[in-house]
């Protein structure tokens, strides 16, 4: 019996990888997608002296080059705590208690139930494939808010630079004119440049937990700008037309994938989940499943059918 559960384990697990090998296919698809389209938008042109094209180049050797201002201190927050501010959870100790609580509680639930520590592991595995995948959504509806958000952020910099207010103040007066979630991101930005960071490394260290590629473009675009100089209001507005463009295109490919993610996590979880399920609410008729030879065979026909099943949809995602 406890081969055949350490065996089924062994499923869930592949089942996860199958899961996140889907969910990095599409997350390439997006990236895919919004290179070529910036290719097709931002074509390359000669740079020069003052002209977005010059601010671009600088930037990257900017940022290539540049390292944090003498006397900045560096914030770092630990995995876990940059983790739940991605999910737009408070990134307390408390926090991480109650996720892990139910996840505990269900282990103690199946071995008290089936008589069986490896069947208490079972329970773990599913319910952390759960709170993953749980966790993941919340960081993805939070970095599509957040990118939603800086189109209109940005274009408030520029109308605030094009009637004289320097780089600096147009992006803390913009700040006053945000929402959440990218309010909070802005004002730990702020709150760095008073502890006397410059607002280019301000900007990258407070959106660092989030992980966004765009606020790091910026940091550079805004840190080039101010030790250089050049049309930085020209630079930040077609970025602006480029974020508004990756999130058309972005919730046109969400559209059309929609239904294949849906069938996936169906068709992936409900054999696993409906398993614990019996085992909990009905361990005596599920019992024979594990100490039979013919209950033996039937696990592991599922677990090889579970495997083909992963295989299969990460095929089927990565050639969506």
């Amino acid at each position: 019996m406890t081969l055949v559960l350490a065996l089924l384990g062994i499923a869930l697990l592949c089942l996860a990888g199958g899961v996140e090998l889907w969910w990095n296919a599409t997350a390439r698809q997006r990236q895919r997608v919004a290179a070529r389209h910036a290719e097709e938008r931002l074509a390359p042109a000669p740079p020069m002296a003052g002209a977005p094209g010059g601010i671009v180049a600088a930037a990257a050797q900017a940022q290539a080059t540049r390292t944090a201002p003498a006397g900045a201190a560096v914030v770092k927050l630990p995995g876990w705590r940059a983790a739940l501010r991605r999910a737009q959870l408070p990134d307390r100790p408390a926090t991480l208690a109650l996720i892990v609580t139910p996840g505990v509680l269900l282990a103690l639930a199946c071995g008290l139930r089936m008589h069986s520590l490896v069947f208490a592991l079972l329970g773990l595995v599913l319910y952390a494939i759960g709170a993953v995948v749980l966790l993941r959504r919340r960081m993805e509806r939070q970095q599509r808010q957040l990118l939603r958000q800086l189109p209109d952020f940005l274009e408030n910099m520029v109308r605030l630079a094009g009637i004289g207010n320097s780089l600096s103040m147009a992006f803390q007066t913009a700040t006053q004119q945000v929402a959440p979630p990218l309010r909070p991101l802005l004002d730990n930005a702020l709150l760095y440049t008073r502890g006397g960071m410059d607002l280019d490394r301000a900007l990258q260290q407070a959106s660092r937990p989030y992980k966004l590629a765009a606020m790091e473009t910026l940091a550079v675009v805004l840190g080039t700008s101010l030790r250089i100089g050049g049309r930085s209001d020209q630079i930040l507005q077609r970025m602006s037309d480029f974020l508004r463009d990756i999130e058309q295109v972005q919730q046109e490919l969400a559209a059309t994938t929609s239904e294949t993610r849906l069938s996936a996590w169906v068709i992936g979880l409900l054999p696993p989940v409906t398993a614990l399920g019996m085992a909990l609410f009905s361990p005596a008729f599920f019992r024979p499943m594990v100490e039979l030879p013919a209950g033996h065979a039937l696990l592991w026909v599922a677990l090889a059918l579970e495997g083909l099943g992963a295989f299969l949809l990460y095929r089927l995602a990565k050639s969506l």
